[in-house]
């Protein structure tokens, strides 16, 4: 008989992580998606103390195909219709970035940093992770709500 590809055996710890995780935090009413974090944490190779991921290139592996599902099924959730928040969107939309960028490279600058790490720091705050939100939305019951629509909006002009 042939051993458990460590592929297999990894999607395994990644699951039960997860599924361990994300009970103990809804029982403690907090988000699922730190939930995730935690978990992800708990099934790295970072914590030697329990059985973790023993294939570091399969972390990569699953986390694409995870990816590939959430953005799966935010495009299923989506259409073009509730999208069209119209002028909203891409004012709230150029706000964000815009306060964002100035807010990281003025901090940037304020640690001594120079100019293009600052501005570099500006553009990782001005990004955001819509499918965090999303999902974040989704745990709250929110996503069916009017502002949701003018959030998913601003989030995809960004």
């Amino acid at each position: 008989m042939s051993q458990i590809p460590a592929l297999i055996s990894d999607l395994a710890v990644i699951l039960i992580s997860a599924g361990l995780v994300t009970l103990l935090f809804k029982k403690l009413k907090q988000p699922v998606v730190l939930g995730y974090i935690v978990a992800g944490i708990l099934a790295g190779p970072s914590i030697e103390q329990i059985p973790t991921v023993t294939d570091v290139e399969s972390i990569r592996i699953w986390a694409d195909i995870g990816v590939i599902f959430l953005l799966f099924a935010l495009g299923l959730d989506f259409s073009f219709k509730k999208l069209m928040v119209g002028g909203t969107a891409v004012i709230g939309a150029i706000t964000v970035v815009i306060g964002m960028m100035t807010a990281g490279y003025i901090t940037g600058l304020s640690l001594g940093w120079g100019h293009m790490n600052s501005l570099f720091l500006g553009g990782m705050l001005s990004m955001s992770s819509t499918t965090i939100i999303f999902k974040a939305f989704d745990d709250m019951g929110l996503r069916n709500q009017r502002f949701a629509g003018v959030v998913f909006g601003i989030l995809v002009v960004e």
